[in-house]
């Protein structure tokens, strides 16, 4: 029974070792729970200014907007939210609000079939000047 009580300690101690993306939901809600609190304090903030703190940062972490590194500046040692990139605060209003980044669509470039290569190298033939030309049989394309 002892080494059970044991075994739970160190996985208890162990959990929020882990960085941000390898921590599972429940570890994550509880150190955004624990940042809330700390910036509670820091920024001397109401209960029902935190409270919508809190459903703006769990909204966040339920549609995975914080799920990559480098959403959630979290440190190793201490196991604690430091700070959330596009969290901003406003002073004057009290208030939390979440910039969500544009996404950027890469288009990939399609690969040529060997049908477009050939239509293309016929359209460079025809498109070449007669100056080009050294003798009528052969035609040298650069």
């Amino acid at each position: 029974m002892e080494e059970l009580l044991l075994a739970v300690e160190t996985e208890k101690n162990a959990r929020f070792q882990k960085p941000w993306p390898k921590l599972d939901k429940g570890c994550k809600i509880n150190r955004l729970n624990i940042f809330i609190n700390d910036s509670m304090e820091k920024n001397e903030l109401s209960e029902g200014e935190a409270k919508s703190m809190k459903k703006l940062l769990l909204h966040l972490c339920d549609n995975g907007s914080l799920n990559k590194l480098g959403d959630v500046d979290y440190s190793d040692e201490t196991h604690r939210i430091i700070s959330i990139k596009n969290l901003k605060y406003d002073e004057s209003s009290k208030k939390y609000s979440f910039n969500l980044p544009k996404k950027t669509i890469k288009t990939a470039s399609k690969s040529k079939s060997n049908i477009d290569r050939h239509f293309s190298r016929s359209k460079d033939i025809n498109s070449v000047k007669p100056e080009s030309v050294s003798d009528k049989s052969e035609v040298v394309v650069k």
